[in-house]
């Protein structure tokens, strides 16, 4: 059986949010369950542990050596892959890291991988974890991006869509023909609120005080 732990849920600010006097960066500055930390997810099933994202700053001490079979990156900004920077340089055999095609990467990851072995995820193409399949769909985003549509060896289906502000029509369509399938998709901002400017490139017409992971009142 396929199982997905969500480890992080928050958007690149997190929460709470540094200066946010929001009701959700209040509680959470009070109760440490309601923190929202970097976006990632652990995939698992009886025999394969693979990392969705990899903005997590202790990975390190979360899992140990030979705890994880991958890492599957949905995109190089920081706030997915800052977890990476000490990870590459420990030592054992080379972590299997998708990602998708961006020869910018993030800073000198690609310069100096260290335990990263790189592979290259191509749009609407597939790829095999320990019997799970990946397929990278891409959604809208400023830099390349990639959500994942992922298949367990039971015929689970599960799609991994975050950090979009909507999926092209070539995603919906693909989705629309794979079936039955349980979805993650990203809502951090409530409907009304500017695009935030790491999402689309360009600065918003209007934005509040407001973090975005509560409703304005």
């Amino acid at each position: 059986m396929m199982r997905v732990t969500f480890l992080g849920t928050g958007a690149a600010g997190g929460v709470p949010l540094y200066g946010c006097n929001c009701p959700a960066c209040t509680q959470a500055r009070h109760v440490p369950a309601c923190v929202r930390r970097p976006c990632s997810a652990l995939l698992e099933t009886d025999t394969t542990r693979v990392l969705l994202d990899a903005g997590l700053m202790d990975l390190s001490e979360r899992f140990p050596p030979s705890s994880l079979d991958a890492i599957v990156l949905t995109h190089f900004r920081p706030d997915h892959v800052q977890g990476l920077f000490h990870l590459r340089w420990g030592f054992g055999k080379p972590m299997p890291t998708w990602a998708p095609p961006d020869s910018n990467g993030c800073a000198d990851l690609y310069r100096n991988p260290g335990l990263l072995a790189f592979n290259q995820a191509e749009k609407f193409g597939s790829f095999e974890i320990g019997g799970l399949k990946f397929t990278a769909l891409p959604p809208i985003h400023s830099k390349p991006t990639f959500g994942y549509a992922i298949e367990g060896l039971n015929g689970e289906r599960f799609a991994y869509l975050t950090d979009t502000i909507g999926l092209p029509s070539s995603t919906l369509d693909w989705l629309r023909t794979w079936g039955r399938f349980s979805l993650a998709l990203d809502c951090s901002f409530p409907r009304g609120l500017s695009r935030p400017i790491t999402t689309t490139g360009i600065p918003p017409v209007r934005w509040s005080s407001n973090c975005g992971q509560c409703v304005p009142g």
